[in-house]
């Protein structure tokens, strides 16, 4: 993210929303606005709508963060989802219930080619 100095509206939004805070505090308000926007997404998807297709989340994530934040006088310059992960390991499982039935259908068709 970064503060636009070329567009007036948004410097002026930025020094109202900003003056008198740390450039670390700015980052915090900008984080939490992004992540707040990610919980509100993850709401709408399921968990493995999420993993499969991270570019459309990190595409919804951007366009709706970046309107909230333009009103903040911020500009979303890039936004990168870089990892997935759940304390549970339950993509983790996701990952072998899928593995196990690659492998019982390629069993059962070396099975049908051998008759």
């Amino acid at each position: 993210v970064k503060i636009q100095g070329q567009n007036k509206e948004m410097l002026a939004a930025a020094c109202q929303m900003f003056l008198g805070k740390t450039e670390a505090e700015i980052a915090h308000i900008a984080l939490e606005t992004l992540e707040g926007h990610q919980r509100a997404i993850m709401a709408h998807m399921t968990v493995e709508e999420i993993y499969k297709d991270r570019q459309k989340f990190s595409e919804q994530v951007f366009k709706v963060a970046s309107s909230d934040l333009v009103n903040m006088g911020i500009s979303v310059v890039s936004y990168t989802l870089k990892d997935i992960h759940d304390d549970q390991d339950y993509l983790h499982s996701l990952g072998k219930a899928r593995t196990a039935q690659v492998q019982k259908d390629a069993r059962i068709g070396e099975a049908e080619a051998k008759r």
